[in-house]
């Protein structure tokens, strides 16, 4: 084993939930972690180092994609750069297929980017949507002790603000309270997301894409009866409406994005 990299097992929670220990204690800021179908890995941050994501489970360091012949069997590679005075992670994609990660355009072929600190899926559509799940530590796992000056936590999910104006025109009449209010339809969300000040081209696929992206990833994370495989069809939306709202990642005053396309929250969507 190379030093500085440990392999997670399968075991291992998503990373939308918990960052793993590095080497039995908290990681040292810089960390990658990463997340396939059985496992990943973790890697310090030393310029030069790689890790490889792909089909060809042997000769890569996190598998995904094992029986999906549109997936690369080596479709990812992640490398720690020199940066100023330190170090950053980089993603390329070295696959035939995009590599969609949020708020940004799709990585093609030979085409890199670098990653954020904190939590970024990846996301690769072949016969199905495959999710690698990636973590740069900022190196603060731990919480200290609640006081009761201690600002009040939150339980709300990780989602992007693309992801989030979406949810939020899906869900407008839920969190309108109105009477048997359900969740609109993929066309209805794509006309109402247009409505919006700032925002064009949104059509019925576009908003489909961003919800399902939102389920895969909350599926991963071990929320239950997101998926077809788990629930009813008909059942998906309101499950996961359901969801947004009792954890507080969607709240009423969000609705203000639809008719000023302005954030009500402009200090960020974490800090609610």
């Amino acid at each position: 084993m190379t030093e500085g990299m440990y392999p997670l097992g399968r075991l291992t929670p998503s990373l939308v939930r918990q960052e793993p220990l590095f080497a039995g204690a908290a990681a040292p800021v810089g960390t990658l972690f990463v997340l396939g179908d059985a496992g990943g890995y973790a890697a310090a941050a030393v310029a030069g180092r790689s890790l490889v994501v792909g089909r060809n489970a042997p000769d890569v360091h996190v598998a995904i994609g094992g029986e999906d012949g549109y997936v690369s069997r080596e479709h990812v590679l992640l490398r720690c750069v020199e940066h100023g005075t330190g170090t950053r992670w980089v993603v390329r994609n070295g696959g035939k297929l995009p590599i969609r990660l949020p708020d940004t355009a799709p990585l093609l072929r030979a085409h890199e980017a670098p990653l954020p600190v904190g939590y970024t899926p990846l996301y690769i559509q072949g016969s199905q949507l495959h999710v690698v799940e990636v973590l740069v530590s900022d190196g603060h796992r731990h919480r200290g002790a609640v006081r009761p000056d201690t600002s009040t936590g939150n339980l709300r999910l990780p989602i992007t603000r693309r992801e989030w104006l979406v949810l939020v025109a899906m869900f407008s009449a839920v969190l309108a309270r109105e009477d048997q209010a359900l969740p609109l339809s993929w066309n209805e969300t794509g006309k109402v997301l247009n409505t919006v000040p700032g925002q064009s081209g949104w059509n019925d696929r576009k908003a489909e894409a961003v919800v399902d992206g939102v389920r895969h990833r909350l599926t991963a994370a071990g929320i239950e009866r997101l998926t077809r495989e788990t629930a009813p069809a008909e059942a998906l939306k309101t499950n996961l409406a359901r969801v947004l709202v009792d954890t507080g990642t969607l709240l009423p005053e969000d609705l203000t994005i639809l008719n000023t396309g302005i954030d009500p929250n402009p200090a960020g969507l974490m800090n609610r």
